[in-house]
C-alpha cells in the first residue's frame, strides 16, 4: 500500500511539473510574440512569470528530469528581461543539471551572452565559442555567433567580428522566430544592410500584412535607412512572381521607405501600385490611407480634394484604428467642403461666406494648407469688406508658407502676408476677430462676448447658404449658448 502511496506521488508530481514546464513554455512563446509586435510592457509582465514558474520547478525538484529545461528557460527569460547578473547564476544551474552535451553547450554560450552584456567580452568572447564547439540548434547557433560578433567588435577584433555577423546573417536554418530576432538586432546595432538581407528572406513568405512583426519591423527599419529597404524591396518587386496581395505589401514597403527619402511623387506610384494590385488586401487600404494623406497634403485647389471621394473607401479600412478614425474624418470633411464650394459656385459672391468655411475645413480637418490659404484669399477678394475679413487674414497669416494654385487664386507670397498685415493694422480696434488675438489686458470685458457673437452669427449665416440648397440645414442650427472653440493666438502668424 505505501509504495502504490508513493508511486501515485511521484506520479502526481510529475503531472505538476510537466504542467508548469508546459505553462512557462507557453508563457515564452507568448512574450516574444509580444516582443515583435513591439510590446514590451506586456512582454515583461510574461517574462517575469516565466521565471517565477521555472524557478519553483528548479527549487522544488531540482532532481526532476524538468530541472534541466527549466533552467535554461529560466536563462532565457532573464535575458530577454535584462537580468544579466541573474542570468549568469540560473546558467551555471543549468550547467550542471545538463542532460547532454548540447544542453551544456547552451548553457555556457547563453551565460556568454550575460557576460557581454555586463561588459566583459573576454569572458563572453570564450564562453559563446565554447558554447559553439558543439552542434547546437540553428538559432542558437546564430545567437551566439552574433554575440560574439559584438564581443569582439568591442575587443577591437574587427575582422572576425565581420566574419561572425556575416555567418549569423546568411544561416539558411533558422527558424521563421529566429530570423526575426536577427534581423531585428542587426537592425538595432545599426547594421541595415545586413538586417534588410535576413527580413528579405523571410518577406517571400510572410504573412503580407502591415501589422504583422515583420512588416513593422521592416517598416521601423524603413525610417532608418530608407534606401536600403527600397533596395532590397526593389529586388523583391521586380525577381518575384508572386500573388497579388503580397506584391500590394513589397508596393507598400516600397511607398513608406520611398516617401522616407522625400521622394513623394515616387511613393505615390508605389502607393497607387499596391492598390492596384489587390484593392481588398490590408496593404492596399494602408497605401490607400498613405496615397490620400499625401494627396491632402498637396492639394493646392478644390479639384484635388473632389477627386479623393473614391479613395476614402479603401482607407477606411486601413490597418491602425488611428488612421481609420483618420480616414473617416477626411471624407466627412471632403464631402462637407465639396457641398460649400458648390454652394459658392452656384451663387457667387451672395455665398461668399461658404469658401470661408470651406477654408476652415481645407486647414483643420483636411491639413490641405495651401487649399485653405487660397479659400482665404478668395473670400477677401470677393468680400473685402465683410465683417468675418479678420478671421480670413489671420487664417491666411497662419499658412502663408503653403500657396494655392495660381490658376484658382492670385497668392503673391510675402507681399500677399505685408498686405494682410496692413489690413489688419486699419482694421477698427473693436473688431471681435483682433481683440481675441490681443493680450488679455488688451481685450476688454466685451472681447470674449463679441467674439462669441460674431461666430454665431456666421454659423447662421452658413445655415442660411446650406437652406438655398437643403431645406432641412435648419435642423442643425447648434443652440445659442453653445460657444464656438477661440482662436489660439499661437496658431497665428504675424
Amino acid at each position: 500500500m505505501r509504495t502504490a502511496l508513493l508511486l501515485a506521488l511521484a506520479v502526481v508530481g510529475g503531472c505538476v511539473y510537466f504542467n508548469a514546464m508546459y505553462d512557462a513554455n507557453r508563457e515564452y512563446d507568448a512574450a516574444l510574440e509580444s516582443l515583435q509586435e513591439q510590446s514590451e510592457v506586456t512582454a515583461r509582465v510574461q517574462f517575469d512569470s516565466v521565471i517565477a514558474k521555472t524557478a519553483r520547478v528548479i527549487e522544488d525538484h531540482p532532481g526532476s528530469k524538468y530541472a534541466d529545461d527549466a533552467a535554461l528557460l529560466k536563462t532565457r527569460a532573464e535575458l530577454y528581461s535584462k537580468m544579466w547578473e541573474s542570468a549568469v547564476e540560473t546558467s551555471i544551474q543549468a550547467e550542471a543539471f545538463a542532460g547532454s552535451t548540447r544542453n551544456g553547450a547552451v548553457a555556457v554560450g547563453l551565460r556568454g551572452v550575460a557576460w557581454r552584456e555586463l561588459g566583459s567580452y573576454r569572458e563572453a568572447d570564450s564562453l559563446l565559442s565554447l558554447g559553439l564547439s558543439e552542434d547546437i540548434a540553428a538559432d542558437d547557433e546564430a545567437l551566439f555567433l552574433f554575440q560574439r560578433g559584438l564581443a569582439r567588435q568591442a575587443l577591437g577584433l574587427s575582422d572576425q567580428a565581420a566574419l561572425d555577423l556575416e555567418a549569423a546573417a546568411n544561416s539558411l536554418d533558422l527558424s521563421f522566430e529566429g530570423s526575426l530576432s536577427l534581423t531585428i538586432a542587426l537592425r538595432d546595432i545599426g547594421e541595415y544592410g545586413r538586417s534588410a538581407e535576413v527580413a528579405a528572406r523571410l518577406l517571400t513568405t510572410a504573412n503580407p500584412n502591415p501589422q504583422d512583426p515583420l512588416y513593422l519591423h521592416v517598416d521601423s527599419l524603413g525610417v532608418l535607412a530608407p534606401s536600403t529597404v527600397d533596395s532590397m524591396v526593389a529586388v523583391l518587386i521586380a525577381s518575384s512572381v508572386v500573388q497579388s496581395t503580397r506584391m500590394a505589401a513589397y508596393y507598400l514597403v516600397s511607398g513608406r521607405a520611398k516617401l522616407g527619402q522625400g521622394l513623394e511623387q515616387d511613393a505615390l506610384i508605389a502607393f497607387d501600385a499596391a492598390v492596384g494590385e489587390a484593392t481588398s488586401s490590408q496593404a492596399a487600404a494602408d497605401a490607400a490611407y498613405y496615397a490620400t494623406e499625401l494627396r491632402l497634403r498637396d492639394a493646392t485647389r478644390p479639384e484635388d480634394v473632389t477627386a479623393l471621394l473614391g479613395s476614402y473607401p479603401v482607407a477606411r479600412r486601413a490597418s491602425k484604428r488611428e488612421m481609420r478614425e483618420r480616414a473617416n474624418r477626411w471624407e466627412s470633411a471632403s464631402a462637407e467642403f465639396e457641398r460649400l464650394i458648390a454652394a459658392y459656385e452656384g451663387r457667387g459672391t451672395s455665398a461668399a461666406e461658404a469658401i470661408l468655411r470651406a477654408a476652415e475645413l481645407a486647414q483643420i480637418d483636411l491639413q490641405a494648407l495651401a487649399l485653405a490659404r487660397g479659400g482665404y484669399l478668395l473670400y477677401l477678394e470677393l468680400v473685402p469688406d465683410s465683417r468675418w475679413a479678420a478671421k480670413a487674414i489671420y487664417g491666411a497669416l497662419s499658412v502663408s508658407d503653403h500657396r494655392p494654385d495660381p490658376a484658382w487664386v492670385n497668392d503673391r507670397g510675402p507681399a500677399t502676408d505685408d498686405e494682410l498685415r496692413n489690413r489688419l493694422a486699419n482694421l477698427p480696434a473693436n473688431d471681435p476677430y483682433r481683440l481675441a488675438l490681443s493680450p488679455a489686458e488688451d481685450r476688454g470685458v466685451m472681447a470674449d462676448s463679441m467674439y462669441v457673437l460674431a461666430e454665431a452669427d456666421l454659423r447662421r449665416r452658413l445655415t442660411e447658404i446650406r437652406m438655398l440648397f437643403d431645406p432641412t440645414a435648419a435642423d442643425t442650427v447648434p443652440e445659442e449658448d453653445e460657444a464656438p472653440v477661440e482662436a489660439d493666438e499661437d496658431e497665428v502668424i504675424n
